[in-house]
This record gives structure tokens, C-alpha cells and sequence, in this order.
């Protein structure tokens, strides 16, 4: 049984335009938004006028051992009342990110389970980019308001004695 690519790769809103495994990269899906409007993020006004197009280069969750690279066509449009230039929004990548929001939740994920370190090097990442892919989803969600911590304390709590699985317990002051 064959799956379309764009079922497979299952994001909303997006089509898929081309599929291709090169060699040393992985493979390269190419995508854009399926519909050809954008509403204005300043005066709400639905506008189908492109102003330029921008490829960006953003990885996705892996396919088995195969990386997964998405080649998305970030339309730029001008609103025909306001007259402002505006990106269309991406809902499945953080601004400025090179990745996919379900893969930092994968990321995230197998640190718990391991070290960043080890995840970084299992998925091809540098310990930057993990550490990053962590920060990112802990504040999306603690959301906590860390600038009045004064102090942190860090606990090891033992789940079963003598099998090495802990848990980590924090105790914030605001002092």
C-alpha cells in the first residue's frame, strides 16, 4: 500500500510540490501553503498579492535513518489597503527557527531519557541546538516568570532504591 508524501508528512495546510532523496543530505520535500491568500497581520484585510518568495531550509522528524528536510516556499505579500509587506505565518515552526515544532518535541523527549550530548550526536545536532530545541519548549511550558528567582535548589529524589531512576525535584525561593 502507498502513502501520498503529503498524508506521510501530515501537515495542515501545506502541499507537497516534490519529494526527493539526495545523497549525503536526506530527503528534500518541497512544500508550500495550498492556498494562495494571507490575511494582513496590521489591518486583517485578505490579500493575494505575493511580494517576493523566500525558500527556507527547515528539518523535520526523520523518516526511519533518513533526515528530513523541508524546502518551504515563504511567500511574501503587500496589502492592497495598508500597503504593508508581511510573511505568511507557518504555524508548524517557531520565528526564526530551523526546525519543526514537533521536532523539538521529539527532541525533547529523547533528552529525558538521555543526555544532550548523546541526543545531539544520535541526531546529527550540535549540543547548541539541543540546549536551544529545551529552552524553547520549557518556556512554552513552565511559562513561568523566572526574573524574580533569587535562588534555585535542585533535588534528587530516588523513585526505586538503588535502581538509579531519579527524579528531580525544584524548589524556587523568591526571597
Amino acid at each position: 500500500m502507498k502513502f501520498p508524501v503529503e498524508e506521510i508528512l501530515n501537515i495542515p495546510e501545506m502541499k507537497v510540490l516534490d519529494c526527493q532523496e539526495i545523497e549525503g543530505i536526506g530527503i528534500v520535500i518541497t512544500i508550500e501553503k495550498s492556498v494562495n491568500y494571507c490575511s494582513c497581520p496590521t489591518c486583517r484585510k485578505i490579500t493575494q498579492s505575493i511580494h517576493q518568495n523566500h525558500w527556507r531550509m527547515i528539518r523535520d522528524l526523520p523518516w526511519g535513518e533518513k533526515t528530513v528536510l523541508l524546502k518551504i516556499n515563504r511567500r511574501q505579500f503587500k496589502c492592497n489597503k495598508c500597503k504593508k509587506v508581511f510573511s505568511e505565518r507557518l504555524d508548524f515552526v517557531h520565528k526564526n527557527k530551523g526546525y519543526t515544532k514537533r521536532l523539538a518535541v521529539d527532541i525533547v523527549q529523547q533528552v529525558l531519557d538521555s543526555s544532550i550530548h548523546s541526543v545531539a550526536e544520535r541526531n546529527d545536532l550540535s549540543d547548541e541546538e539541543v540546549e536551544s530545541m529545551l529552552k524553547g519548549q520549557a518556556s512554552q511550558i513552565l511559562n513561568i516568570n523566572l526574573s524574580l528567582v533569587k535562588r534555585l535548589g535542585i533535588d534528587e529524589i530516588a523513585l526505586v532504591k538503588g535502581q538509579g531512576n531519579y527524579l528531580l525535584s525544584y524548589l524556587a525561593l523568591y526571597l
